[in-house]
């Protein structure tokens, strides 16, 4: 499912910032900045996908090029804490195709010119992780309108107070309506919403869907960032993590009361059936890789089609939904959802048990909802299943974190390289200044070589076997437990090639959507 996120920031020469250098980062360029001789040089980065520079009509040609239009723009500004650049981070949807993401990011980049009349670098980046969600674009702006004659005056309208928070508010409608267009333009059934969760709260309750107001009232999570994720993936923690761990748990418990409370006042009602269904569920999972549940109302039963895959039929509710049976079907979901993912296919024919409890699942849980085990025995399934997608996977997470050791080793070469070609000896530099900047770089020229070296190994012919072991062990877990679960919970067994019920057609395209590779809610 597409997630909304747009941020908007500046670049300051009083933080040490200069707009070359954010250009050429986010570019992969070779960008020289005139005004300090610096030459900042990122070509051998990898995850851009394509950089479009936009502007007024009757710009000059040189505001079309990235490697002339930033050295212009530092060389306008006089002040040494002036704000050389400003930039708008959007995500951009993972559902949409490498095409359709490039023309969202094009009418984002050209509505946002047009209102302003500035001169914008649009850059999409791709995923660098596992999961391969991350699309996002930045689009780098200068800080003055521009016209014929080049480079004029401030767009202070952005610059800050009750005008800079109504144009921010501006900026994000524009991104959300945009977002929802491309994806409707492609066939993708998400949606976005710009708003603040207190803001859709609010209009929930108004509406008097009390369910969703009382989902869309949990917490905000803490923002993450790029430093604190690298960290986990190594398996590190981090004060975030605990932080955002520590709201789930306490979204999760303000859940559980909430339906609760709604249940024993009798007013927990089913929404109707032409509306769109509530927000996601309130749990997800810890693992980053694994996408939540969908987003239908109940667990539908499953039936498995010639090549492996999974079809969904929905079933109507029993109309009261208490928190014991919702929590065993959102497990279930959850379930659900990874089985569907691409990664599993070279292990199902193995799962013999977990096969057959899948495709009677709904009839599992119409006939032993209310037993008091239920929802630990379909949890405890959810955990051995997510065990064994992380040990299917850790080989292949290896080799990519072993892909971006030699590209962090090979970037760290390359510096040490251009230092030493252009400072061979103290020069302009004094001895101890050349001294200290050459250890820098032979320091971090080490690090790179020897986390590489760890990288290389965790590959290797005897790794790969562990990795197989571990994977072959959390399979027999799960088979085994699917097996108890099936044992302690009868239902007649569907045969293989029964034929399903007719599918809701936004139940199959749900269904068809989270069986794309890795995908999940962000």
């Amino acid at each position: 499912m597409a997630i909304y996120h747009t941020r908007v920031k500046t670049f300051s020469r009083a933080q040490g910032h200069a707009s070359t250098a954010a250009a050429a980062y986010r570019a992969g360029l070779l960008i020289i900045d005139d005004r300090t001789g610096l030459r900042h040089d990122y070509r051998r980065r990898g995850g851009v996908v394509e950089t479009r520079c936009l502007a007024p009509d009757e710009a000059p040609d040189w505001a079309f090029d990235p490697r002339q239009l930033w050295p212009a723009a530092e060389a306008s500004e006089r002040r040494k804490d002036a704000t050389v650049a400003r930039e708008f981070e959007v995500a951009l949807p993972h559902e949409l195709s490498k095409e359709q993401r490039s023309d969202l990011a094009a009418e984002i980049s050209r509505c946002l010119v047009q209102r302003y009349r500035f001169a914008v670098q649009s850059s999409i980046h791709e995923p660098q992780t596992a999961d391969g969600l991350n699309y996002h674009v930045h689009i780098l702006a200068t800080t003055r309108r521009v016209d014929a004659e080049g480079l004029k005056d401030k767009t202070r309208e952005l610059d800050g107070g009750p005008s800079g928070r109504g144009e921010v508010e501006w900026i994000r409608q524009m991104v959300g309506e945009a977002i929802n267009a491309h994806l409707a333009a492609a066939g993708v059934s998400a949606r976005v919403d710009h708003r603040s969760l207190k803001e859709q709260a609010a209009e929930a309750e108004e509406q008097g869907d009390e369910l969703t107001a009382a989902e869309l009232s949990r917490a905000p999570g803490l923002h993450i960032g790029k430093d604190a994720t690298a960290l986990h993936r190594r398996g590190m923690d981090t004060d975030l993590k605990q932080g955002n761990d520590g709201i789930d748990q306490a979204n999760n418990a303000a859940w559980d009361r909430a339906v609760a409370d709604l249940a024993e006042q009798g007013r927990l009602m089913e929404p109707a059936s032409d509306q769109a269904m509530p927000v996601g569920p309130r749990e997800f999972p810890s693992d980053p890789a694994i996408q939540p549940m969908l987003s239908l109302d109940v667990v539908s039963p499953v039936v498995e089609a010639a090549g492996g895959g999974l079809l969904v039929e929905a079933v109507a509710d029993d109309g009261v939904r208490q928190p014991q049976a919702a929590a065993s079907k959102q497990a279930l979901k959850a379930v659900l959802e990874i089985w569907a993912e691409a990664w599993i296919e070279a292990l199902r024919d193995r799962l013999k048990f977990t096969r057959r409890l899948l495709r009677n699942s709904a009839a599992l849980i119409s006939a032993h909802v209310a037993a008091p085990r239920l929802r630990g025995d379909v949890e405890e399934l959810l955990v051995r299943l997510k065990k064994l997608k992380r040990d299917a996977l850790r080989f292949k997470r290896r080799l990519k974190a072993e892909d971006r050791a030699q590209h962090v080793l090979a970037q760290a070469e390359f510096v040490l390289e251009n230092f030493e070609s252009q400072n061979p000896r103290p020069g302009l530099l004094n001895r101890s200044d050349w001294s200290r900047r050459r250890a820098r770089r032979v320091r971090a020229f080490e690090l790179g070589r020897q986390e590489y070296q760890r990288a290389h190994e965790a590959t290797g012919p005897k790794a790969q076997e562990d990795y197989n072991r571990r994977t072959d062990e959390s399979l027999s877990q799960l088979e085994n437990w699917s097996e108890v679960v099936l044992r302690r919970y009868p239902v007649e067994d569907a045969p293989i090639d029964a034929p399903a019920a007719p599918i809701p057609a936004d139940a199959l395209l749900a269904m068809k959507q989270s069986k794309e590779p890795g995908a999940r809610l962000r």
